[in-house]
């Protein structure tokens, strides 16, 4: 009987505008009145997370950071899994030599070395091509108000930053062309105790090498006394691939890239047309 089922969030639970739909949203319902927990994967921060999740009165645990972090309901952080500081400086060589902007996800707020104000017009407009985001939705009382562009901070001393008692969660890098992020790629593979994907084909994620959804998911189920046959994981993207790896009642999406395809349990519908809900309903009955 499963006992848990996981989200990934981005072309899974929420469709392309952003949104969960009400026919996912009352699926979601249905699990709590199943007394089957329900938590969310996602390579997003608490604020980026919870902001949604509060507007349709969804309370629930969350993986973030792409595992580099497992918070409770409240945002209490239950367990983690940190960048080396002694790597950053050459994870962030990296993109400046290329000139890709990024933003540094850490347990204290959003930081670059880079102008804030140049990282958040890319961030605006790298949304802007993919996701069809406005101007106006990263602004006060827009869906996008709670962005991490709209946090960033300017490193001023590389050194000193690294000094400071906070921790690295990840560091996302980004770009309006694509066609940059594949050689970033290939350089960030000599640089150890790194793990790095894109959850779209014009960014790519830096966490610790094990800080991976399916990696500490398999550690927090073990603290839960739930075993891997009890868990039910739903995903459509390669940072929902050590889910896929991990779990073997793994669920894709229709828009799922074909390797999570291909490891599925099942292919459910677009993310457009419930397949959260379909793959949910299938559990339950």
């Amino acid at each position: 009987m499963i006992k848990l089922v996981v989200s990934d969030m981005d072309g899974t639970l929420l469709n392309r505008k952003g949104g969960i739909s009400r026919g996912n949203v009352e699926v979601i319902k249905e699990l709590e009145k199943n007394n089957i927990e329900f938590a969310i994967a996602s390579g997003r921060d608490f604020k980026s997370v919870y902001s949604i999740m509060n507007q349709y009165d969804i309370a629930c645990e969350a993986i973030l950071g792409n595992g580099a972090q497992y918070v409770d309901q409240e945002g209490n952080i239950i367990m983690s899994c940190y960048m080396d500081k002694t790597v950053i400086e050459d994870v962030l060589q990296v993109f400046h030599e290329r000139n890709i902007p990024y933003i540094i996800y850490t347990t204290n707020g959003f930081f670059t070395l880079y102008e804030p104000s140049y990282v958040r017009k890319m961030f605006i407009e790298r949304g802007r091509l993919r996701f069809h985001d406005q101007l106006g939705e990263f602004e006060k009382g827009g869906k996008n108000e709670n962005a991490p562009c709209n946090f960033i901070t300017q490193i001023d001393d590389l050194d000193d930053f690294l000094k400071q008692e906070l921790d690295i969660i990840k560091i996302e890098a980004f770009s309006v062309d694509e066609n940059e992020i594949p050689p970033a790629k290939e350089l960030l593979k000599d640089i150890p105790n790194i793990s790095f994907l894109s959850s779209f084909i014009d960014n790519v994620e830096v966490t610790h090498k094990d800080a991976q959804k399916g990696y500490i998911l398999e550690k927090v189920i073990k603290l839960k006394g739930i075993s891997k046959n009890e868990v039910m994981v739903v995903g459509d993207g390669m940072n929902d691939l050590s889910m896929f790896e991990c779990f073997s009642y793994s669920f894709a999406t229709a828009n799922a890239v074909e390797r999570i395809k291909e490891l599925s349990y099942k292919v459910v519908s677009d993310c457009e047309e419930d397949g959260f809900k379909e793959a949910v309903e299938s559990i339950i009955k």
